[in-house]
């Protein structure tokens, strides 16, 4: 589907949906059920009468500056009414009109296993992404957007209030004007289902991108509405939030500058993280022939700083803070309990 298309049907979607507060003749209703025949149109269609529906709750002092004066006559009353509607519709329509532009500039890059790479884009920001990242970077008039399906990545933004930075990754949005921070979204890992999120300077509004999606509710943070930021965090300096599955965020203690995007001088810092997932993130970065042979083992906890590229190294000192030994089997390390646990259990 092209853009011409997409504005086309958003077009149809405002229209249909003024019609129905009008009310609709016989044929105008069989028209209408015809139209919604089509899926994207009615996915338009819903996506415009579910922010319609939203906006019923908004408080009344929000939306008092967009109240028209009061009209005594009755008779007026559909009519202002019909004005105010389309006004809405207008005022929502135009910042949407930037999210059937096509892209001024558009990128993608993928890191394997052990791989890092840092690149440069058109205004000055710099991305660092780090092992098993993949991500889309797409710069729009109004806006510049990074997709980020898996991995973890370090943005520095370069200052643009007239064109805000997002990234979206999993269940969760980051949006920012000019700031450095780290994004990490890799699901069953170190830093659970959800999207981990690092300021390292400046300031993030971190939230669940669900309603986000929706294009006219992108158009509805034009109106400045409560609603329009409801669920968001804002995270300063060395502030730091986790979301869950669903985008629910929970903020985690300050993290020094240093700890931001620790892998980027090749550094995996661990703070009281499972041994299995220590030994996973290790193994974002290499082979990695050590294991947990039960669930006791794999369950014990583990904190420090380490190289990435000596996770033997770090299997070898876990006997000196934890009550497991190392032991090789067929020229592979597995970490099994100590003597001493074994006789405890």
């Amino acid at each position: 589907m092209t853009t011409q298309d997409k504005q086309a049907i958003a077009e149809q979607a405002i229209r249909w949906l003024l019609r129905q507060q009008e009310g609709l003749s016989l044929s105008e209703q069989e028209a209408f059920q015809r139209w919604l025949q089509t899926p994207a149109h009615r996915a338009e269609y819903e996506d415009l009468k579910g922010l319609w529906q939203q906006t019923a709750a908004i408080p009344a002092g929000a939306v008092d500056h967009l109240r028209p004066a009061p009209v005594r006559r009755t008779f007026w009353r559909p009519v202002v009414y019909g004005c105010a509607l389309v006004l809405l519709a207008a005022v929502l329509w135009l910042p949407l009109r930037d999210e059937f532009a096509a892209p001024v500039y558009s990128a993608s890059w993928q890191t394997g296993r052990g791989e890092m790479r840092t690149v440069d884009l058109p205004d000055g920001s710099r991305i660092s992404l780090d092992a098993g990242t993949q991500l889309t970077v797409r710069y729009y008039p109004r806006r510049r957007e990074v997709e980020m399906p898996q991995g973890q990545a370090f943005f520095q933004v370069a200052h643009n209030p007239q064109q805000p930075f997002a990234v979206f990754s999993g269940p969760s949005r980051v949006t920012v004007v000019g700031t450095e921070f780290s994004v990490r979204y890799l699901p069953h890992t170190l830093s659970g289902d959800g999207t981990d999120v690092a300021v390292r300077s400046g300031a993030v509004r971190v939230g669940p991108r669900g309603s986000w999606q929706n294009g006219w509710w992108r158009a509805m943070q034009h109106l400045h509405l409560p609603q329009a930021r409801a669920h968001l965090a804002v995270l300063h300096a060395s502030e730091r939030a986790t979301g869950d599955a669903e985008g629910r965020l929970v903020k985690r203690p300050p993290l020094p500058a240093d700890s931001i995007a620790a892998w980027r001088d090749d550094r995996i810092v661990l703070d009281n993280a499972r041994l299995d997932m220590a030994l996973a993130e290790f193994a974002r970065y290499g082979e990695v022939s050590i294991k947990a042979d039960s669930p006791t083992v794999a369950a014990l906890r583990v904190s420090g700083s380490f190289d990435t590229d000596r996770a033997a190294s770090f299997a070898k000192s876990l006997p000196l803070v934890l009550p497991v030994k190392i032991k090789t089997i067929k020229n592979q390390q597995t970490i099994v309990l100590s003597a001493a646990e074994q006789k405890n259990n």
